[in-house]
């Protein structure tokens, strides 16, 4: 989704606001200055998207004498702790959502908010007055603050060394910069993923990391009724009650997942079984369910009688579609039906010690085995796929890390699985695309995708070659630029693509363009953001033509007019890394010219891709793309 796109959405969300609070003083009172109505309903959709509070007038300090858009107010937190918020919105006008916020800006707002916390903002709304002195009052308490600055423009790094500095002269406060880029992935998580983002107007407290409390139940009063695994690792397993399950997301919500292969599906026929069993026959619920498969860092001794127990950490690795869905039967339950739900209703929990990241990946690939799950699927929460989909939010093509994730998706995206990217970025950018058609066959055998598969597991995994440190958002949209140009001049689908030269083509280009663009402009340029500039503006011809050069170079350089033999030595070459090399190296020492590329004659349609279909291509199609 590109941000001009996603700010007309915006947009029209806050003009709706402003047509719903049409009555409100200070939209009346701002008719004519369309900067401060929009400003205003921004704080309005802040807390409407994130806090799902409606009773906006409580919470928006703004009075007759206070022109600037501020929220104060404070909260609980999910420890029992008091925070105090305060909220500035910078709306501004759509040519400058790409741009980045200006500096002054935010160190306006940094004078702002140190006013504010030292009580001398003045020609306040007695409103704000109020808050102020609370805000104070809790200063003196020795209570948390944070600040959120909302922006509809890009962060702006210059300003962090203050933004630092403003942490550090006031103690147990943070800041939060919330732009245009980020309030974009919140957006996308919850209308396309039906997932919901990390709340900013509560203090956020990770699972992982936090010591945790679990009732467990004792049946039998005169054993543990738990069992204990001592060797080769530690674990236990327990039966809780669906009120342990309920406080756990209630506290951690989908964070209790972030190692988890997939997260709850929000509406699915499935869940709605499991709480119909926990509402309606809740005795049966653990006759009829697996339960729960949970790793934590430390589990301490317990004793026979213990009905509580203390965790350091907590991921629930199998059993997110249980989690949520008891989550929500007991939310809509009354007291009386909850009360019958955790007198009769147990679940099973199986308690893991943590054997370090690869021990923990291997227990989650196992424990979620008996599901159809993808190799990409065990790496959909590695930081480096999250921060690729992140990037991609910014073309009309989302990264898909997991399978399904994305529920609908707008008008003008398509949903593009990082396969399809992996496989063009080992082609192009890191020059194999052997190793693409290699893995491609094998994974026909053994079902087993080696491009994310770690080499610690299998000689030839492919991940960390393919994601690393070095792998830039940049290369892999490029890569798949270029792979979208030759689609859409042949007739074929992404499946035919492991069945042509296209791949190659891929891996020659960046050779051919890099010296075509020496000869063209006679000095060094970025090449991937040459051809990203290209794409965008629709003006692919000399890729095009650049495509049909290689081809035309391999036709010659195999003979693919000729015999049999000849062309049986090209399908060797596809396969095959020496042969590859051998015909790279010839390539990278011919001279090219800006004016012999140029002087290409495309005909209307023509493909520009050997393909070699067989039936046995035809009767293995893969149902990941």
């Amino acid at each position: 989704m590109l941000t001009d796109d996603f700010y007309k959405i915006i947009d029209t969300e806050l003009t709706a606001i402003i047509e719903k609070y049409k009555d409100d003083n200070y939209i009346k009172k701002n008719k004519s200055a369309t900067n401060n109505q929009k400003a205003y309903a921004l704080l309005i959709w802040f807390l409407e998207f994130y806090g799902k509070k409606t009773d906006y007038s409580s919470y928006i300090t703004d009075g007759d004498e206070d022109s600037s858009c501020d929220i104060v107010f404070d909260n609980l937190d999910n420890q029992g702790q008091r925070v105090f918020y305060i909220v500035q919105s910078k709306w501004n006008i759509e040519t400058n959502c790409n741009k980045i916020v200006d500096k002054k800006d935010i160190l306006q707002a940094l004078n702002d908010f140190d006013t504010i916390l030292r009580g001398k903002k003045e020609k306040v709304s007695t409103k704000l007055k109020t808050k102020i002195d609370e805000l104070q009052a809790h200063q003196r308490a020795n209570g948390d603050v944070k600040f959120i600055y909302l922006t509809l423009s890009n962060n702006n790094s210059k300003a962090d060394d203050n933004i630092k500095s403003f942490i550090e002269n006031h103690k147990r406060t943070r800041f939060d910069f919330y732009d245009i880029n980020r309030l974009k992935v919140d957006y996308i998580e919850r209308r396309f993923k039906k997932i919901d983002p990390i709340n900013p107007l509560e203090n956020y407290y990770n699972p992982e990391e936090s010591k945790i409390h679990i009732e467990v139940q004792r049946i039998n009063p005169t054993s543990g009724n738990y069992i204990r695994v001592d060797k080769p690792f530690e674990a236990y397993v327990f039966l809780i009650k669906p009120k342990t399950i309920f406080e756990l997301f209630e506290k951690y919500g989908f964070s209790l997942f972030f190692r988890n292969v997939r997260n709850p599906l929000i509406t699915s026929d499935f869940n709605r079984e499991i709480e119909e069993t926990a509402t309606d026959n809740p005795a049966y619920f653990w006759y009829y369910n697996n339960g729960l498969t949970a790793i934590t860092y430390l589990i301490p001794e317990v004793r026979d009688e213990a009905t509580t127990i203390e965790l350091i950490g907590l991921q629930i690795i199998n059993g997110a579609q249980t989690v949520y869905s008891i989550y929500k039967a007991y939310s809509e339950a009354n007291p009386t039906k909850r009360s019958i739900i955790d007198s009769e209703a147990l679940i099973t929990l199986r308690l893991l010690k943590s054997g370090g990241r690869d021990f923990d990946l291997k227990v989650t690939r196992y424990t979620n085995s008996q599901n159809p799950v993808n190799e990409r699927d065990f790496r959909a929460n590695d930081d480096i796929q999250v921060r690729l989909q992140n990037e991609f939010y910014s073309t009309n093509y989302w990264y898909e890390k997991r399978r399904g994730e994305f529920r609908t998706i707008p008008k003008g995206v398509k949903r593009v699985p990082n396969i399809v990217f992996a496989n063009c970025y080992l082609a192009y950018q890191l020059q194999d695309p052997v190793g693409v058609l290699n893995n491609y066959r094998q994974r026909k055998d053994t079902r087993k995708d080696l491009l994310f598969v770690s080499h610690k597991d299998h000689k030839d995994g492919l991940y960390e070659k393919i994601f690393n440190k070095d792998s830039k958002f940049e290369d892999f949209v490029t890569s798949f630029y270029l792979l979208d140009i030759i689609i859409k001049r042949t007739s074929f689908d992404l499946e035919d693509t492991f069945s042509s030269n296209l791949y190659h083509l891929l891996s020659f280009f960046k050779i051919v363009f890099t010296k075509y663009c020496k000869s063209k402009f006679g000095e060094k340029i970025n090449i991937n953001l040459h051809v990203q500039k290209l794409y965008n503006v629709s003006d692919t011809e000399i890729i095009v033509k650049i495509f049909k050069f290689i081809n035309e170079y391999l036709e010659k350089e195999f003979n693919l007019n000729g015999d049999e033999k000849s062309f049986d030595k090209f399908v060797n070459f596809l396969t095959s890394s020496s042969q590859y090399e051998r015909v790279k190296g010839k390539l990278e020492e011919i001279d090219i010219n800006s004016e012999a590329i140029e002087s290409i004659e495309l005909k209307e349609d023509e493909e520009v891709v050997n393909i070699m279909k067989n039936d046995e291509d035809e009767e293995d199609k893969n149902d990941e793309f």
